[in-house]
């Protein structure tokens, strides 16, 4: 018989609650809630955080000028959530920066318009605007922030109005700050108010020698810059002056200037004299006889004449076979069509530094079919002809330009000796001296010393940076010595200009049209022991370089060394 096995399951010890499992969901889902809230928020932070550094970073980048880096910035954190307000600002100031005025001025007024509020440093952007004598971006940053109305954007209008010349403007906005600002700020204002009070009397001097005479002043009447300097157009400085008062410090020596006015007083032309090594600008003298731009010493163009020889010379000496002496000048060198004509017939020529002492043509006429267009155009080329102008700052100095595609041999010809396919301004003449006075080694021209801010604050100084131009001592010492028998030779072209005071090392130069008048050209450097000086000057219609010319370069000598 089966049996059958019952099993009695005693659930009076066990109990299920459905209320509990839901208990526990629901604190699973809090878990998750909170996790997920403190992954938000982390991420909300971090970003924050990243967005944050991001525009302080941009702001230290614009203030040093680091413009490209701050661009690159800028377009990485465009698109973040946070701080829109202050990426727009800094978009505006960025655009400040670069100058572009307009577009910055629109961003602004649509922050203005927008009532974004924005955290940046404005007192360092503002001052980093005044302290770099950019008033036109300082007004429209000012203009933009004064709604706020603290002190120190009233302190930064005032300054900016002051500097367009609204003298009552400024002293209004001046009462408006506060006692303790005006406490804290005292020697600051007590200077702003002294350039306001000069602007009441009616006209401010702006442009200082480098022994601080005043070379000009602004008439606020007549709103134009007059000048006391003969010979100098100071018509870009005006045009900076009305974009923000500031001072200016230049390298002329206005005795020096003034001396050269009076050795002018029959001649017209232009001259310039450089303070060697670094070539700042002691004399820079024009007195066009028909050219009309300003400063004709800068922007005039002419026919160098024989002055291009040291260069012509320095690419004969530098080829392997440069044996072409002794020879004999017969005054003319025939070509398949075309005669090539010397001066005069200069008979035997024992070296090269006779060739130059005599300016024989047709010594150098035979040097550069030697030498060949491509090697002679390539040096010219590196003495900064066809090259960009020389630049200090808003002064453009224009450099000279030739003909690079000589191909015939008369050509060639009238290119070593500086006619017709080959033109330089004073200046250029004046830097190429110095370039052999120094043995190969350049410094641009410039005539701007320093610049300062109407609290008398500097934001510009020149900073000298030598380039090497070609390395070549033993060549340059070679053509130093023969430029110096220019003068000592008694049948150089230049001995009448010899002077008992100073050596000097020269070279002559005759150009022009005897119909028009030929113009004497002159370049050289002195003294020769420990060149201090360098100089070109240009004498329209004077005729030939060797008796005008020296006997003016005589007198120059004279005068400075009497001075």
């Amino acid at each position: 018989m089966e049996r059958s096995i019952l099993m009695v399951l005693d659930y009076k010890d066990v109990s299920f609650s459905f209320s509990s499992r839901q208990a526990r969901r629901r604190r699973q889902k809090l878990r998750l809630a909170v996790l997920v809230f403190f992954v938000l928020i982390v991420f909300l932070g971090y970003g924050y955080l990243k967005t944050s550094l991001a525009v302080d970073e941009i702001q230290e980048l614009l203030l040093a000028d680091r413009l490209t880096e701050a661009e690159n910035r800028l377009r990485a954190v465009e698109s973040s959530f946070f701080q829109q307000g202050n990426i727009r600002e800094l978009r505006a100031l960025h655009e400040l920066f670069q100058g572009r005025l307009a577009e910055a001025e629109t961003q602004l007024k649509k922050l203005q318009q927008d009532d974004v509020s924005t955290s940046l440093r404005s007192g360092q952007l503002l001052k980093c605007f005044f302290d770099r004598g950019e008033y036109l971006q300082l007004k429209i940053y000012t203009a933009y922030l004064l709604p706020r109305g603290d002190d120190e954007v009233l302190w930064f209008s005032a300054l900016c109005q002051a500097a367009f010349l609204h003298f009552g403007e400024s002293e209004k906005t001046i009462a408006r700050l506060s006692a303790s600002y005006k406490k804290a700020n005292g020697k600051a204002l007590e200077v702003l108010s002294d350039f306001n009070r000069s602007l009441r009397r009616g006209r401010i001097d702006y442009i200082f020698d480098k022994n601080d005479r005043p070379l000009a002043f602004f008439d606020l009447g007549r709103r134009v810059t007059s000048s006391w300097i003969p010979g100098l157009d100071l018509g870009d400085f005006d045009a900076q002056f009305k974009k923000g008062a500031r001072t200016f410090r230049l390298t002329l020596d206005s005795g020096l200037q003034k001396i050269v006015d009076r050795l002018f007083k029959d001649y017209f032309g232009s001259l310039v004299l450089l303070d060697l090594p670094e070539n700042s600008i002691v004399v820079a003298y024009s007195k066009p006889r028909s050219f009309a731009a300003a400063n004709a010493a800068f922007v005039e163009q002419f026919e160098p004449g024989s002055i291009i020889k040291i260069i012509s010379l320095l690419a004969y000496l530098r080829l392997d076979e440069n044996a072409l002496f002794p020879l004999v000048c017969p005054g003319r060198l025939s070509f398949k069509d075309k005669v090539f004509y010397d001066w005069i017939a200069h008979g035997p020529v024992r070296d090269f530094s006779q060739a130059l002492a005599r300016s024989c043509n047709f010594s150098f006429a035979r040097m550069a079919l030697l030498v060949g267009s491509t090697r002679l155009t390539e040096l010219l080329q590196r003495f900064f002809f066809n090259g960009p102008s020389f630049t200090d700052g808003f002064i453009k100095m224009h450099t000279g330009s030739l003909n690079s595609k000589v191909a015939a041999d008369y050509q060639l010809a009238n290119l070593a000796v500086g006619l017709e396919e080959i033109s330089m301004t004073t200046v250029h003449a004046a830097v190429l001296a110095a370039i052999f006075s120094q043995s190969g080694q350049f410094f641009s021209p410039y005539l701007v010393d320093d610049v300062k801010n109407i609290l008398d604050l500097g934001f510009y100084h020149h900073a000298a940076r030598p380039v090497r131009v070609l390395a070549d001592d033993l060549n340059f010492m070679r053509i130093k010595k023969a430029m110096v028998d220019v003068v000592e030779n008694e049948n150089g072209t230049g001995h009448r200009a010899r002077s008992e005071t100073v050596r000097m090392a020269i070279k002559t130069g005759t150009a022009g049209s005897s119909r028009q008048g030929l113009d004497a050209v002159i370049i050289g450097f002195f003294p020769v022991e420990k060149p201090r000086y360098a100089f070109a000057f240009r004498l329209q219609g004077a005729g030939k370089a060797e008796l005008n010319g020296a006997f003016f370069l005589r007198d120059l000598l004279q005068s400075l060394y009497q001075k």
